[in-house]
């Protein structure tokens, strides 16, 4: 472990190199990217559209129309009352689109991948600042810095964050100011206290402004600010023998969620009103289902963040923590004592205390709220997974400085490096990349001069988004209601030598396939090309 003083002089330079490695890292998998989750496809037409995306029954519909639905038309950018007020009709608060609509306004007409990824990148830039801040406020020892800041950021599911086009970047950038900002506070509270106006505007107001914003990016947010909250308010109130601060901190943290909710009202039919709403609540309320979540999302923590290794970690604070305990002074793992260091921060600390409670917390709420929809639930944590891997580190390295040899302590700081090299190499854990969608594209792309047809289900007629990165490949398509079993009489499909045939799972699709080749003169070999989730690619000529 490098000197206090030499690594004072060289620890920028190291943060430095581990952040551009990081965005290095992330970039090489944003090119990997082929395909978009449809939630992805939803942040782009919820952010930028124009019309309003429609699927017409036995009519054309021009590249362009479609285009302009996932992209900012030209003049129509910085359009933030419409992002507003499309985020109303769903379930989700705008800040973030806002945010994302300003960078696809700077490209109108373009529909990328990369606008997503730039967006996010820039949440990662400043989770990564916060993260260091909140280690520094807890004073951390050098190598756990070090070691924390490779772990989180080359971790496969930092890198799934930064390229998956939502919110998810963004709200863990806001909870690790969230989390700054209250250590702050709690460390910083004896020297303001006495003087209320620099208790507010130093300490109190920087935590409602992020908060106002962090409500604004994603629900979630109050999962943590509500568990820092009440532990923060528990100090003030009873460690710092203070009630009436801590009365004025819990008003001002109340201020802060009114406000969200006169700017934004339809936050509360969201939350208590609409199908995420209710499901979320529904969902929290079975208690039978805690030990089923709180496995599936503490497995997907193991085998995603921690590539499997997470119980190797969890023994080692174990048996440190029992021999410890035992008072064993002399045991086989000690050498020669190290030289004496700078005290550092052993986890005991209040700040500590609140941290804990709510990432805990946090990870908690979301496990009994969150969709189950298999690995992609990583996302729902994915904002408390910094805080986490830190918690997680500090206590295992307070257990191994015990035994007083480093050889353990490089030994620990190699596996969690191997691990970070499994997750890559051999786990393959990196998520939203959709490689499986180039072959499908490029298919789209050979054929972009032939007929193009699209057969939707009239029950979920928006399903048509999980195709938009194929048909975008065509200058037109012709869409159907899979339901209407009429003759089709367009000259362009009737007189067709081939067709490319994008049909969804409905109860009448090997009745409306039939209908399309026998309305056809020139067709009459089907030939499947390909299936995805509710949709089935076949080539007829």
């Amino acid at each position: 472990m490098p000197g206090s003083k030499d690594y004072k002089h060289i620890k920028k330079y190291i943060f430095c190199l581990i952040f551009l490695a990081s965005l290095a890292l992330s970039i090489f998998y944003g090119f990997q990217k082929q395909g978009f989750h449809e939630d992805e496809y939803y942040t782009y037409f919820s952010s930028n559209r124009s019309l309003g995306l429609y699927q017409p029954d036995r009519q054309w519909q021009d590249k362009q129309t479609i285009l302009d639905e996932f992209a900012v038309k030209k003049g129509e950018g910085f359009n933030y009352g419409l992002v507003k007020l499309v985020q109303s009709w769903d379930v989700h608060p705008p800040f973030y689109y806002f945010i994302f609509h300003t960078l696809c306004s700077f490209v109108p007409g373009v529909f990328t991948k990369w606008t997503g990824i730039i967006t996010n990148l820039l949440a990662f830039a400043i989770s990564f600042v916060f993260l260091t801040l909140v280690m520094e406020r807890l004073q951390v020892s050098p190598l756990v810095e070090i070691l924390t800041l490779l772990f989180y950021g080359l971790n496969p599911q930092t890198v799934s964050a930064n390229i998956f086009v939502r919110m998810y970047a963004w709200l863990g950038a806001l909870v690790l100011v969230c989390a700054y900002l209250h250590i702050r506070l709690i460390q910083e509270y004896d020297k303001c206290s006495s003087d209320i106006r620099k208790y507010f505007v130093r300490l109190l107001l920087p935590i409602m402004i992020a908060s106002y914003i962090g409500f604004l990016i994603q629900y979630f947010y109050i999962f943590f600010f509500v568990f820092i909250g009440i532990a923060t308010a528990w100090i003030i109130a009873f460690v710092k023998k203070d009630i009436k601060n801590a009365i004025i901190y819990v008003a001002s943290c109340a201020v802060s969620l009114m406000l969200c909710i006169a700017t934004y009202p339809a936050c509360l039919s969201h939350l208590f009103g609409g199908y995420r709403g209710s499901g979320a609540s529904g969902s929290f309320f079975d208690i039978q289902n805690t030990g089923l979540r709180l496995s599936f999302f503490t497995g997907l923590l193991n085998t995603f963040v921690f590539a499997g290794g997470l119980v190797i970690i969890l023994l080692i604070i174990l048996i440190g923590t029992m021999l410890k305990l035992a008072g064993k002074k002399k045991n086989p793992f000690v050498e020669i004592p190290l030289k004496k260091e700078k005290k550092i921060n052993t986890g005991h600390g209040p700040e500590i205390t609140a941290l804990a409670v709510a990432s805990f917390g946090y990870f908690f709420m979301a496990s009994k709220t969150a969709l189950l929809v298999g690995s992609a639930s990583n996302r729902y944590e994915m904002p408390v997974y910094s805080l986490l891997i830190l918690l997680i580190f500090m206590d295992a390295f307070y257990v191994l400085e015990n035994f007083k040899n480093r050889a353990l302590v490089y030994v620990f700081a190699a596996i969690l490096l191997a691990l970070i090299l499994k997750g890559h190499v051999a786990d393959k854990n990196v998520l939203f990349l959709y490689p499986e969608d180039a072959e499908k594209t490029e298919y789209a792309r050979e054929n972009s001069g032939e007929v193009a047809v699209v057969m939707f289900n009239p029950q979920t007629p928006h399903n048509v988004w999980r195709l938009t990165d194929e048909i975008l490949e065509y200058d037109k398509v012709y869409y159907m209601d899979e339901s209407n079993l009429q003759t089709i009489t367009d000259p362009e499909i009737v007189n067709a030598s081939k067709v490319i045939l994008y049909v969804a799972d409905e109860d009448h699709q090997k009745e409306a396939i039939e209908g399309l080749v026998d309305s056809c003169k020139d067709l009459s070999e089907i030939t499947w090309i390909s299936s995805e989730d509710m949709w089935t690619t076949f080539e007829i000529g």
